[in-house]
């Protein structure tokens, strides 16, 4: 890396190569970045994601009448937008539609997290989601 490199870091590359599973939403839900490991666990692209509402483009699985984790979604991310403070959830089921449209069951440990800009109004809500699917069904 250059100094000129390390003076002017690329946050978006950073953000995207994190190892934990993360994006970031608008107050309003709309997707606007995605890490890697996000993707990689979801089996989505950045490009089929960003730009939509994350309960669009996260629906719940229409065969689970029980299927709650688009409402445990937005309720805990309109809490971070009315609050300004960080909200982790206990485990949820959250079923993932794969590439041949058929939705796996899968848990998740989630947290949504506000971001702020330099006046302090909240710009950004972080969503982090990591995949317990194997330690949740070892457990069963």
């Amino acid at each position: 890396m250059s100094s000129s490199d390390a003076r002017n870091p690329d946050f978006q590359k950073i953000f995207e190569s994190l190892p934990s599973q993360y994006i970031i939403v608008t107050p309003d839900r709309t997707i606007v970045a995605a890490t890697d490991s996000f993707l990689a666990s979801t089996g989505k692209s950045r490009e089929g994601i960003v730009g939509k509402d994350i309960l669009v483009a996260f629906p719940d699985n229409p065969d689970n009448p029980d299927a709650k984790g688009t409402e445990i979604l937005r309720s805990s991310i309109e809490r971070v937008v009315e609050t300004g403070k960080i909200d982790i959830l206990p485990p949820v089921r959250y079923d993932i539609e794969n590439s041949d449209g058929v939705f796996e069951p899968r848990w998740f440990q989630p947290l949504n997290a506000p971001a702020f800009d330099g006046e302090g109004k909240l710009v950004y809500v972080l969503h982090g989601a990591e995949d317990i699917t194997a330690q949740m069904i070892s457990k069963s």
